[in-house]
């Protein structure tokens, strides 16, 4: 391991205090959120050395924690006593302010200088407050949010969209390097990878929708969709979502959830708040978070987001 993870840089306590806990030398990281991208986070973390300690409300999720041999923190001052390193992956902005302002309690709990990485997907404008607010107890932030999917954090290649001052993203480079296969540095401030994410969000929920209409329209003309799909990724039509929603699509396989029809709900809901707040034209986000939107409607929020093919097909 490089010189930074084994002083603690951005990776938890002192060598002093891992030489009196006696047990394990590792660095310890904080995991908030173990949904199906923290749980790569988690996998990627344990892989490259790291020791993980971790907090979400599932229990079925602590469960699964423990049997990847990480810790659960039992409350927040238990979490922040044992790193000065937590990566946040809850799902947005009132997740995130439930934790660290709510009944658990984080902000608080967490020791002047701590580092909060922040990679969940939420509005520009709220990660600009956050900063001011984390900073009354010497909290740092770190705006982080990623893409690339669940895929991409189980094999550590997402790319991380980082908004902060550069000294933060070095100090967390040890950490986001587990993980990320590419890490983009947009400005000094929180809030500029979420804008980026927002764009992010922008074309994947358009893409998505794209690649349903298109479907949903080859079966209603009678061709196979499984040969419509083929020569669709096979040509200048084909996207990364068609290719990864398209089988899916094709399939019906909806229940095997990567990212939920309500994700991109409250994601292209970000998207057309941030272009409303620069007088910036959205119709293509419009419509597709309109189709999202009826899905919800349908009951089918909780399902894959390639169910929103059912909107647009005769058999919802």
């Amino acid at each position: 391991m490089d010189t930074d993870r084994l002083n603690g840089d951005g990776a938890g306590g002192s060598r002093a205090e891992e030489s009196a806990a006696g047990v394990d030398r590792r660095p310890i990281v904080g995991v908030v959120g173990l949904g199906a991208m923290g749980r790569g986070i988690v996998q990627n973390l344990l892989q490259k050395g790291y020791s993980v300690v971790g907090h979400d409300i599932n229990p079925q999720a602590l469960a699964w924690l423990k049997d990847q041999g990480a810790s659960v923190a039992c409350d927040a001052e238990d979490l922040a006593c044992r790193t000065r390193t937590v990566v946040s992956f809850v799902v947005d902005n009132r997740q995130t302010d439930k934790v660290l302002f709510g009944a658990f309690g984080l902000a608080q709990a967490l020791r002047p200088g701590a580092l909060l990485i922040a990679c969940s997907t939420m509005s520009p404008r709220y990660l600009q407050g956050l900063e001011e607010r984390l900073s009354w107890s010497g909290v740092e932030l770190l705006d982080a949010p990623v893409t690339g999917g669940m895929v991409g954090a189980r094999q550590g290649t997402l790319t991380v969209m980082v908004g902060g001052p550069a000294t933060r993203l070095e100090r967390a480079r040890p950490v986001l390097s587990t993980f990320a296969g590419r890490i983009v540095h947009l400005g000094d401030l929180p809030g500029a990878g979420a804008r980026m994410k927002v764009i992010n969000q922008l074309l994947c929920g358009v893409h998505i929708v794209a690649a349903a209409e298109a479907l949903a329209l080859a079966q209603s003309q009678g061709l196979r969709l499984e040969t419509t799909l083929d020569v669709l990724c096979s040509g200048a039509a084909s996207s990364w979502m068609l290719g990864d929603r398209g089988p899916r699509m094709v399939q019906g396989a909806f229940s095997e959830v990567t990212s939920a029809v309500d994700i991109f709900v409250k994601d292209l809901a970000l998207v057309v708040e941030a272009a409303q707040a620069v007088n910036a034209e959205t119709p293509l986000a419009q419509a597709a978070l309109h189709t999202f939107r009826l899905a919800s409607a349908h009951g089918w929020g909780a399902l894959d987001d390639s169910a929103v093919l059912r909107v647009l097909t005769s058999d919802r």
